[in-house]
């Protein structure tokens, strides 16, 4: 088979994931809105670059419509026959010739496109990706790149951790009533509260130094609580 000026591609995800689909359940035709459903993405991308590719090896016709061999390709027991169909239907001898799997050299792989299509880098490696698939014809690979693909549901929110509501750090504990700034009980103070009064006393000069004297002593004994012995 001569060389061509391009070749299909197809990213590894997306092969296992139909693959995956087409085992639950085979749908009768694949189109642009059932490869958003199934892959997400955008419907142009889906019309423009994957249902081509799914042409290109055969698994759906023209029409959309699933062939014969979509059905072999998802039962492990033909998987690998159904590469080998395709890889000889699509790939020159020289290309199956000089890399082939199960291991296949991806580096190497895309150099050959790089410099039989003339293509850039990242199409080259598109393109050496799906013969790479091709090529190593493993079905129990798709298990293992699905492992290594954590999965993501819409809407899911990542919880958040609850609050701690545990004793106050010490920069915010607040001193009890009656302590210092260091926690120090401070003692409540003995003293009577201070109390000043000034008292005006007029005495009347017919008053003898007897009765001053009493005056005096009631006084003493009404606002000081003294007996006339502690005058």
């Amino acid at each position: 088979m001569a060389a061509r000026n391009t070749y299909p591609s197809l990213p590894a995800k997306a092969w296992w994931a139909l693959r995956q689909k087409f085992n639950q359940s085979i749908p009768p035709q694949v189109t642009p809105p059932y490869l958003v459903a199934v892959l997400g993405g955008k419907e142009t991308s889906a019309k423009g670059n994957v249902l081509p590719a799914l042409k290109a090896v055969g698994l759906v016709d023209q029409d959309g419509a699933t062939t014969n061999r979509a059905k072999l390709w998802r039962d492990d027991e033909s998987y690998s026959e159904v590469c080998r169909e395709i890889r000889e239907e699509i790939y020159p001898p020289d290309l199956l010739n000089a890399i082939l799997g199960p291991s296949v050299d991806k580096d190497a792989t895309k150099r050959w496109f790089m410099t039989t299509t003339g293509c850039g880098e990242v199409a080259a490696r598109k393109m050496a990706v799906l013969y790479s698939l091709l090529a190593e014809a493993d079905p129990s690979s798709g298990d293992k790149t699905r492992a290594a693909t954590p999965k993501s549901r819409k809407g899911s929110k990542v919880p958040k951790k609850p609050k701690k509501t545990g004793s106050p750090k010490k920069s915010e504990r607040s001193d009890p009533p009656g302590s210092g700034s260091h926690g120090i009980p401070i003692p409540p103070s003995l003293d009577m509260p201070e109390m000043r009064l000034n008292v005006e006393i007029r005495i009347d000069a017919s008053v003898t130094p007897e009765q001053i004297d009493l005056i005096f002593a009631s006084m003493a004994k009404h606002l000081y609580r003294r007996d006339d012995g502690e005058r």
